[in-house]
């Protein structure tokens, strides 16, 4: 158990055998990067050196998120999600929700914050005022959230629909999402770089699909606009290598690239 760093322009590795679980990383910009071990968060340098660390949260950091331009470090564990400013172990600000809490997401515009629980519900902060909102009926643990680069959008598993919720004007509060259906087991979702409302998600059953995931209204479900090459393996990543190439990451080792010709269009 540990984590590694890897570097593109040559390939250089760094591997840390930690002995704790790293559940996830987030990088604040081009030299340091957050990465969840155990019970704490290590703030890294991008040649692996570390920086400061968290205190112990309640339980294993299960996700972590970068607030104002890289300065707050929010991350979640049971019973809550916490703020620390950098190089400050103990917490600034805490976001209460008694629950396991499995994925984190915080808007561009910072005016929300969101765990995906294992109770399966999310659960909603307003920053300006600290007010709360919880989502809950979903018929599995909430456990991939993220925003899209407005923070008017926010994508969510929890069922074999994606669910996409509306956080524009006052947020989310008494509205339907939209629901996408495609995979039965949701297993990685990412938007496209931009405004344009396009989403990619993974299947367990190796599929990966393409979406106008804003299109029409609250309540509507969604069909893909295109499905990619199906492979007989468990989609575990995606992520957009900027606007124009969807790289896809399975179990089994494979990783693809598929080239998108514009913003506009899938």
């Amino acid at each position: 158990m540990g984590y590694a760093l890897w570097r593109r322009s040559d390939g250089r590795t760094v591997v840390r055998e930690s002995g704790a679980w790293s559940s996830s990383a987030a990088w604040a910009d081009d030299e340091r990067v957050a990465v969840a071990s155990g019970r704490k968060a290590l703030v890294l340098e991008a040649d692996g050196e570390e920086l400061w660390r968290t205190e112990p949260a309640a339980s294993t950091v299960t996700d972590l998120a970068w607030l104002r331009r890289g300065r707050r470090l929010a991350l979640a564990a049971y019973g809550a999600v916490r703020g620390h400013e950098r190089r400050t172990a103990q917490p600034v600000v805490t976001y209460p929700y008694i629950g396991s809490h499995m994925a984190l997401a915080v808007a561009p515009t910072e005016r929300w914050i969101c765990s995906g629980n294992q109770d399966a519900s999310i659960h909603i902060w307003r920053t300006r005022d600290g007010s709360e909102l919880t989502m809950s009926g979903y018929p599995e643990k909430v456990s991939r959230l993220a925003f899209d680069d407005t923070g008017f959008w926010l994508a969510a598993d929890g069922a074999p629909d994606l669910t996409v919720w509306d956080f524009s004007g006052k947020g989310p509060a008494g509205t339907a999402p939209r629901q996408l259906r495609c995979h039965e087991t949701i297993t990685a979702l990412a938007w496209r770089p931009g405004p344009a409302g396009h989403l990619a998600s993974g299947g367990h059953d190796g599929t990966v699909a393409l979406w106008y995931a804003t299109a029409g209204q609250p309540a509507n479900r969604l069909r893909p606009v295109r499905r990619l090459d199906d492979v007989d393996s468990a989609v575990a990543a995606l992520a957009w290598a900027g606007p124009h190439l969807l790289i896809t990451a399975h179990r089994d080792g494979r990783v693809r690239a598929y080239g998108l010709p514009s913003r506009t269009t899938l």
